[in-house]
């Protein structure tokens, strides 16, 4: 007889269905006549040892709070990535909460203020700030590890709820306060479940072996100006279009080694594009949080270190470049909810700001170590909120009119002094992607103006419907941080010492990022523009003869890329390929058109009028060009076209929450690519030729994929790479006709592990091959190469274009059948960011293809799909995909 045994797994399900389920009960047997404290409903303290809850307890207890107190409502901004509620409170005096919609209006008003001031719009303006309240947005739990906030928020409501002292009235108010229990629910059930998993075993408290979101894990927080993902666009959104809070707090933790708590001002470099108004006034509110924590007795608190304000991206620096105030505090951790003894000689200081753990002007009360609690970070972290709401309810009036006097002051800037305008022409190599940048740029409040007629700036003649961004606007300092070039001021602690590493990274120039031709305007210009609140999609159509042979397309957009899988994937009813599909290998001119290197051919033996319709169609949804063909001849036809197949598409999936691996999935799920996610066990098993034409190793180094985790660090089916028989059976792979696809640190294992070193092939920036007088040092920023648009993988791109290195390799000794598909050119590559021995990678490769075998191993010495940004660069990645199965 078969036994049915419950997983660890499944009784940790039941267990927290069985525990929400008591919650439930409790709260319906009050008839929600009485609010509970979140004691009452959990059955513990919040931040007790051991004692966490997920996403499903959090949201009934607000929905509970907000039932039973007319000073707190619940808004649900929609479904997360995996269909969770996104829940936000609005807490506030209950007068102000039945007015909402004249608030929201209000802060509308005073953010985004129009024209030049006059006397009367100034006394507007101040009549507004005197009627509104100031908004506050608190932001929990966006790092799903960071657990205490998501916590901490429940007692928080509770308090807001409940309490009547002066300090808590006046904060009602004058404040509304929008709070996110957690920006990532789908994460913070990830983190329970594990933890509740592992409590009590050896492996309490240790590292999650995925990602805790689908796609993103830890870089949930550099995605705040690109809105990849769900969860960004609802912020986004109440951010930038809903409500304009003056003041963003976003409540993180760090390393529980040193410091207890980092609070604001932060450390150098300052981005040029934030206000000087708004700096100052986050060094006013870091003093006043110094003051109050330190009067309460929290120690071990330090400012003006670590964090820095240069990079634009994660959800307190984009704010800053709306005008608002956005703080972040950093909490020491501790092992999810599992309490950390920590001897004083254990603490250390930061390269940024605290050289040492001892007493410093920005660090006055070193914390003596001993137990540190998760309950020690919720108290931290509360008392941080009151004192910044304290702050804002007691300054309201001068935080809002700052608000609107930083928007002024950027329109007058746009109007003064260059830039003034960034032109954006409608003729791109990729229109689809443009269009995508710009619904970025809209989406966090810029505005977009396209010409009615041609005009002339600096000289140059632009035709009408060319896109405008105006720096004469209110949130100037976002788009202009955006479409600019940076240049990352060079750092060092002495002249003699290495290079400082920026907190994150150095350059993102969007345009560059996403291959978009944008012009920067130097002077004053005139030009007759409308406004465009919408971008129009691009129309596609069909055109050509009623009967062809094939139908042809461009193939030099990514929007292209999901229309070729689609065909790919398009079967008839016995699963056979719909389509026959081929590509051209050379220039062709056919129906007095030309289509370039990688053109796709369609041929279907469905009939025509029904085919047409569907070709239509497809031009329709994806606003491209198909084009109905019957010039092309059988000759014309066998010289220059191959066949092309669906590959079959593997990604290496560690289980180390690999963030690159996570982006990978993403970019492929969005462009419809059809593939598995192999691990450890599927590459040792071997016989990977039978079931893939190519395989992808995201970004991750080579002692990483070989040896994973260490032994006793995780469950054992958790821990280990793919270890020496999956090297060999990754190099089968290659050598038996298998294309091998490696991304930025990837590169390490077929250079050090397949013999390519033998070739000539060498990392010419690795460490031990760098003489210290000319070191090399990019960290994170954007250079320029040359495409060989003559190599399949180069197919449909510029021949000169943007990548985004950070700590990857760069390659020499290509001869021979090594093909380099792209090159740093014979001049300094750097673009936007910082660069340092650009001498040495002059002329050198960025991207290469070797034979091995019968397949072929494919370095980039990049990340193609850096973040989800680099939209210029996909295609790369897409052209080595479909070169796979040719």
């Amino acid at each position: 007889m078969k036994k049915h045994l419950l997983k660890p797994k499944d009784i940790t399900r039941w267990f927290l269905f069985i525990i929400s389920l008591i919650c439930a009960v409790l709260i319906l047997q009050t008839g929600y006549a009485q609010l509970m404290p979140p004691e009452e409903v959990l059955g513990f303290q919040v931040g007790a040892d051991y004692k966490v809850v997920g996403w499903q307890t959090v949201s009934d207890y607000m929905r509970h709070v907000a039932e039973n107190s007319d000073r707190i409502l619940v808004e649900d901004l929609g479904q997360t990535t995996e269909g969770n509620d996104f829940l936000m409170l609005l807490i506030s005096a209950p007068e102000n909460l039945q007015d909402l919609e004249r608030y929201q209006e209000i802060q509308r008003r005073i953010a985004l203020p129009s024209g030049k001031i006059t006397e009367d719009s100034q006394a507007e303006l101040d009549a507004l700030v005197q009627e509104g309240k100031a908004v506050v947005l608190i932001n929990c739990n966006l790092h799903s590890t960071e657990i205490a906030s998501s916590q901490m928020s429940m007692e928080f409501a509770y308090e807001f709820a409940t309490t009547d002292s002066p300090q808590i009235q006046e904060i009602l108010e004058n404040v509304i306060i929008l709070l996110i229990p957690s920006a990532n629910p789908d994460g913070l059930d990830i983190v329970v479940d594990w933890y509740n998993r592992t409590v009590g075993t050896p492996y309490e408290g240790s590292e999650i072996p995925w990602l805790y979101h689908k796609y993103t894990g830890h870089d949930n927080n550099r995605d705040w100006f690109m809105l990849t993902q769900i969860e960004t666009q609802l912020l986004t959104r109440v951010l930038y279009e809903e409500w304009f809070p003056e003041v963003v707090y976003d409540v993180h933790e760090m390393s529980y080694r040193g410091p207890r708590f980092v609070i604001p001002p932060y450390f150098e470099p300052v981005n040029p594009n934030i206000p000087p108004l708004l700096q100052r006034t986050l060094s006013l509110i870091g003093a006043q949080l110094a003051f109050d924590l330190t009067s309460e007795g929290f120690t071990g608190v330090l400012s003006s270190a670590v964090y820095d304000t240069w990079w634009h991206g994660g959800f307190r620096t984009v704010p800053y470049r709306h005008n608002m105030v956005g703080i972040l505090t950093e909490a020491a951790r501790v092992e999810i909810a599992t309490p950390i003894f920590q001897p004083h000689h254990t603490l250390r200081g930061y390269r940024r700001g605290l050289d040492a753990y001892t007493l410093r002007t920005n660090f006055p009360e070193p914390w003596p170590g001993g137990w540190w609690r998760l309950r020690n970070i919720v108290e931290y972290e509360k008392a941080a909120a009151l004192s910044i709401l304290d702050f804002v309810a007691e300054h309201q009036v001068m935080l809002k009119t700052n608000f609107y006097k930083m928007g002024l002051n950027a329109s007058a800037k746009g109007e003064n002094e260059p830039p003034r305008a960034f032109l954006i022409p409608t003729e791109q190599r990729d229109i689809h992607t443009t269009l995508k940048m710009l619904d970025i740029l809209q989406r966090g409040g810029v505005e977009i103006h396209q010409a009615n007629a041609p005009f002339t700036a600096d000289g140059v003649e632009y035709p009408a419907e060319t896109f405008v961004v105006l720096m004469a606007q209110p949130f100037r300092a976002h788009a202009k941080d955006l479409l600019e070039v940076q240049r990352y001021p060079e750092r060092r602690p002495s002249p003699e010492s290495p290079p400082e590493r920026p907190y994150d990274i150095a350059g993102w120039t969007l345009p560059l990022q996403m291959g978009v031709r944008t012009i920067s305007v130097v002077h004053p210009f005139e030009a007759d523009l409308r406004l465009t609140p919408v971008l129009a999609p691009m129309e596609g159509r069909l055109e050509g003869v009623p009967e062809p042979k094939g139908y042809l397309f461009e193939n030099r957009t990514n929007a292209e890329a999901i229309v070729l899988n689609r065909l790919f994937n398009a079967k008839l009813a016995d699963n056979s390929p719909k389509y026959t599909l081929y590509r051209a290998d050379r220039e062709i001119n056919s129906g007095g058109r030309t289509f370039p290197r990688g053109s796709i051919l369609i041929r279907t033996a469905a009939p025509p009028l029904q085919e047409m319709e569907a070709m239509a169609a497809l031009a329709t949804a994806f606003g491209i060009r198909i084009y109905a063909d019957e010039s092309i001849d059988e000759q014309t036809f066998d010289r220059s076209f191959s066949k092309m197949t669906a590959p079959r598409l593997g990604l290496y999936k560690p289980w180390t929450a690999n963030m690159d691996e996570g982006w990978t999935r993403w970019v492929l799920d969005t462009h419809e690519f059809i593939y598995n996610s192999l691990t450890n066990a599927e590459i040792q098993a071997g016989h990977l030729v039978d079931r893939y034409d190519a395989i992808i190793l995201p970004d991750f180094g080579a002692s990483g994929i070989l040896n994973g985790h260490a032994t006793g660090k995780l469950p054992p089916e958790y821990v280990g790479g793919i270890g020496t028989e999956g090297l060999a059976n990754l190099r089968a792979f290659v050598e038996d006709g298998g294309t091998l696809i490696c991304l930025n640190r990837a590169t390490e294992l077929p250079l050090e592990y397949f013999g390519l070193g033998e070739k000539g092939i060498v990392n010419v920036v690795k460490k031990a091959n760098q003489p210290k007088e000319d070191a090399f040092f990019c960290p994170g920023s954007l250079l320029r190469v040359r495409i060989d648009t003559r190599h399949p993988i180069g197919y449909g791109l510029e021949r000169d274009m943007a990548i985004f290195f950070k700590s990857g390799p760069v390659f020499d000794g290509v001869r021979g059948d090594v093909k380099a598909v792209a090159t740093y050119p014979e001049f300094n590559p750097l673009m936007s960011g910082w660069l340092e021995g650009e001498k040495r990678i002059r002329q050198k490769t960025a991207l290469l293809e070797t034979p091995l075998g019968d397949g072929r191993v494919v370095l980039f010495g990049f990340k193609p799909q850096h973040r989800g940004q680099s939209h210029g660069t996909f295609k790369l990645l897409f052209n080595a995909i479909y070169y796979s199965s040719q």
